[in-house]
């Protein structure tokens, strides 16, 4: 099948549906077959150049290539609810092709192994989804889920559903979160502020002023977000370093809906003296 070259939305789409159909209803090559080799390839190749022709040719190959089929969602773009019905089939392809067996023993040791990445990415993708369209306790589960599988979180599930808990005011749980990744507080920008919110939101004032000295160490740059003096661009950001302006705006996208939830713990936040600039 040629790819369609027009640049209308509507042609764009239908040139997305086009390929999500025949992956969904076409079969899914066994995990480590010759075409499914290929056309991964294929796709790590088109990420090195940018040439989305070849992902199309790795389609071709193998119609259920998740990261390709990640791809196509992510470039044409379509409307938040036809993009969240897509991601859950891939999510469906991807768990086809990795098989129970895969889930069974692998539990607990996901993305160590190199076959369930494109998985992983696909849950990603799919809870990323979920938050955009409020669905947060469906977004929850797929976080929850996630941190189960690969509990060493490489992906970094657990920044997300940090957020998640406080926007839900599920203190206990990000009590519990907070706990488990206790060792990382000291140098995790997005684990300080969390503790912020918690303590104040548990009541615990005095410990959250402390909790607050410590995050504006670790990066002032948050504060102006989560008190909207500076807006969240709209650009996502990839890469970031510790204490930089784009760490600080990957935080506030994943914390804001929280901090907005509790006009009293920004209220609190205005009368705190600022110690970092």
């Amino acid at each position: 099948m040629a790819r369609k070259k027009d640049d209308d939305v509507g042609g764009r789409l239908d040139n997305l549906r086009t390929y999500m159909e025949r992956a969904m209803g076409g079969a899914v090559p066994k995990m480590g077959s010759k075409k499914e080799y290929e056309a991964q390839d294929l796709y790590y190749e088109a990420m090195e150049t940018g040439d989305m022709d070849l992902i199309f040719k790795a389609l071709e190959i193998d119609p259920a290539n998740v990261d390709c089929q990640l791809q196509l969602l992510a470039t044409f773009d379509p409307s938040e609810e036809e993009g969240l019905e897509f991601a859950r089939h891939i999510v469906k392809t991807a768990e086809k092709r990795l098989g129970k067996k895969m889930f069974a023993e692998c539990k607990g040791h996901f993305w160590g192994m190199l076959e369930t990445r494109p998985y992983m990415r696909a849950r990603s993708n799919l809870a990323q989804r979920l938050v955009r369209l409020g669905r947060i306790e469906e977004a929850i589960m797929e976080h929850e889920s996630m941190l189960e599988l690969c509990p060493n979180d490489n992906l970094g599930v657990r920044y997300g559903l940090l957020g998640l808990y406080l926007q839900e005011n599920r203190l206990e749980d990000a009590r519990r979160l907070l706990s488990e990744f206790e060792d990382e507080r000291p140098y995790s920008c997005m684990m300080c502020w969390g503790y912020v919110l918690e303590r104040f939101l548990s009541g615990a004032l005095d410990e959250a002023a402390v909790a607050l000295a410590s995050a504006r160490k670790q990066n002032g740059y948050v504060e102006a977000y989560l008190k909207g003096h500076r807006k969240l661009p709209k650009a996502s950001v990839g890469y970031y370093s510790p204490g930089s302006r784009e760490e600080a705006r990957i935080c506030a996208e994943l914390q804001k809906a929280a901090w907005d939830g509790s006009p009293a713990v920004l209220a609190w936040l205005e009368l705190q003296k600022e110690t970092v600039k």
